[in-house]
């Protein structure tokens, strides 16, 4: 705070340096016609335009690397697409007949082989699979009496590269054979057909007496549930209408209603681990008000979509992640700032994404266990301001006559005059209105210092940096007050204890004011009084 000239009348006065050393404030001359002098600072008030934002540590809230104030909201969504690499379960059972090819009681030597398909749609091809769960099952039966070796393979599910395989004897009884297997951390490397990858199954008979009846091989997977695949993934699309996003930010923040907001950004975000291009679109963006009423649907370049192209994730160690970004703002919104300044409290959309919409790239598509495309909705504001009516604050300044008097009343009440001195320093780039009342310790009104209730004070703007809209140097505006020994008695007898000091910031037109972290409004009040004591 700059310091204050206590010389103002030209009479040499008697600093009060402690409010609660201020009974030794009265100078008494002991010779006749003693004088009586005081000056004493009565109080101050400063504060920022940055507590327009009344809760300026709020999580919401931040201030740029220029100094300028803004308000940041984020919510995150997330676009499923757990369908996109589909390991179905699979469970069947096939019968081979080996009486078709060989006499009764002969031996026999035959290959069955069968074909389980893993991928879900003809578009879509996998080249690899390393797992990270699924469990495989089989039970073979063969006829009674049968003896000989069976072998049951699966040529495309490696286990430290060496295929599945499984072999059993059949002899007598023994005709019942159970497989069971762990598939975490197996390796998978389909064959292909005609839309299809697959895995065989191969049952090998190499029976030296086969009886009458059939082999029944029942087998299933289950669970199947890759670490990473790769392959090409088709042009599938994940929807998901009507997501809600709750803005509580404007009740977190208590934003006034007298205050309008010159830009609102809306920056959306879609980042991606999965190895697979993207289109995105976001479209039909509406906002509702605190009483769910619909304020607009959001116009982005004269359409209600937008568009965001993701590429493919980089396969590596780690995976290089995706990233891509939208940034809305007035210059390609004609109502996003209207919709600001209605303080939204929800927005509904839809969202849809689309896989490979070029079709197959070059690289192959791949895919581990992150299967969501993390989506982030970043609402921000500078705090730029305009109000449409004035924004009216009021701050209350310690102002207790008694004190500032002394104890000694009768003393006091000589006092002839008193002057009240007003200095006002503002770094805000706008002209502000001030008034002032005396007010008991109930907040009654005494007196109004500047004259009829509609007496103002026009504190005078700071200047501003033309270039950052920003006021490096406060300036002062000083205004004074007589008050006369009637006055200051009836202070004295209602028992003034402060003043209340009225400010009013109001800009012009169409006029927008940056709020800086050290946009500030600083009022000093001091006090001088003069008068002559009786002669002893």
């Amino acid at each position: 705070m700059k310091s204050i000239n206590f010389l103002k009348t030209g009479v040499l006065m008697i600093p009060v340096i402690l409010m609660g050393c201020q009974d030794n404030d009265i100078l008494v001359n002991t010779e006749s016609n003693r004088a009586i002098e005081i000056a004493a600072p009565a109080g101050d008030i400063t504060y920022q335009v940055a507590d327009l934002i009344r809760d300026i540590d709020n999580e919401y809230v931040f201030v740029d690397e220029e100094g300028l104030v803004n308000m940041k909201y984020t919510r995150e969504v997330d676009i499923d697409w757990e369908s996109l690499v589909n390991l179905r379960d699979f469970h069947d059972t096939w019968n081979f007949s080996p009486g078709l090819l060989y006499p009764v009681n002969s031996p026999v030597n035959v290959d069955y082989s069968e074909k389980v398909q893993l991928n879900h749609r003809a578009d879509v091809r996998y080249d690899s699979l390393t797992m990270e769960m699924g469990a495989l099952s089989a039970y073979l039966m063969v006829p009674y009496g049968t003896e000989g070796n069976i072998t049951i393979t699966i040529p495309e599910v490696l286990q430290d590269e060496t295929p599945l395989s499984y072999s059993f004897y059949a002899s007598g009884n023994q005709r019942y054979f159970q497989i069971t297997e762990d598939l975490s951390g197996k390796k998978v490397i389909p064959s292909q057909g005609v839309d299809s990858s697959y895995i065989s199954v191969v049952t090998s008979l190499d029976l030296s007496n086969m009886v009458a009846g059939d082999v029944a091989l029942e087998f299933s997977l289950m669970d199947m549930q890759p670490g990473m695949a790769f392959g090409y993934f088709g042009q599938q699309e994940s929807a998901r209408p009507n997501e809600e996003l709750t803005l509580d930010v404007f009740d977190e923040l208590d934003v006034s209603d007298e205050i309008e907001l010159f830009d609102f950004y809306i920056d959306l975000k879609v980042n991606s681990e999965i190895g697979v291009p993207f289109d995105v679109v976001a479209e039909n963006l509406r906002f509702y008000d605190e009483s769910d009423a619909l304020i607009d649907v959001l116009e982005v370049e004269n359409s209600n979509q937008i568009h965001l192209a993701l590429p493919a994730a980089v396969y590596g160690n780690p995976i290089g992640m995706s990233e891509t970004n939208f940034h809305i703002s007035g210059t390609n919104s004609d109502n996003i700032v209207d919709i600001a300044n209605s303080y939204p409290r929800r927005v509904l959309f839809d969202v849809t994404s689309f896989s490979n919409p070029d079709g197959e790239p070059q690289e192959p598509n791949f895919m581990g266990l992150s299967n969501v495309l993390q989506g982030e909705m970043d609402i921000i504001a500078p705090l730029w301001f305009r109000t449409s009516a004035d924004y009216v604050r009021t701050d209350t300044i310690d102002f207790d006559f008694n004190d500032i008097l002394g104890e000694d009343s009768d003393d006091a009440r000589e006092v002839e005059s008193a002057t009240i001195w007003f200095d006002f320093y503002s770094k805000i780039p706008v002209d502000i209105s001030a008034a002032a009342w005396v007010v008991d310790e109930d907040g009654n009104q005494i007196d109004n210092l500047f004259g009829d209730n509609e007496s103002i004070k026009v504190v005078q703007a700071g200047v501003p940096d033309s270039d950052t809209g920003r006021v490096t140097e406060a300036t002062h505006t000083e205004f004074n007050v007589t008050v006369t020994g009637d006055q200051i008695n009836d202070f004295l007898d209602r028992n003034a204890m402060n003043i209340i000091l009225e400010t009013k910031i109001f800009t012009d037109g169409e006029e927008y004011v940056k709020i800086y972290e050290d946009m500030s409004f600083n009022a000093v009040v001091s006090f001088e009084a003069a008068g002559n004591l009786p002669e002893l």
